[in-house]
């Protein structure tokens, strides 16, 4: 299962990466709009309950790092983008 791609990712650890991705910023569109997207898509309130302003800011912080971890991930080796 460890089938390696030519960044040296596994094919898995990239299919991890584009979960916790997604997950970070469903929680960062809770942190920053207090909209539960997947509530919203399978039912529920989407709009969740007042959250003090610790846990808002739980939310926000790791919506950041998702994104941060979007733009940061090994997406390609360099030999692909510096032939």
């Amino acid at each position: 299962m460890d089938a390696r791609t030519p960044s040296g990712v596994s094919t898995f650890n990239k299919l991890l990466a584009v979960l916790v991705i997604i997950g970070a910023l469903c929680w960062g569109l809770i942190g920053f709009f207090q909209f539960n997207p997947v509530a919203a898509l399978f039912g529920g309130d989407a709009r969740p309950a007042e959250a003090s302003h610790f846990s808002q800011l739980l939310y926000i912080v790791v919506g950041l790092a998702g994104l941060a971890l979007a733009f940061t991930f090994p997406w390609r080796s360099h030999r692909e983008l510096h032939p």
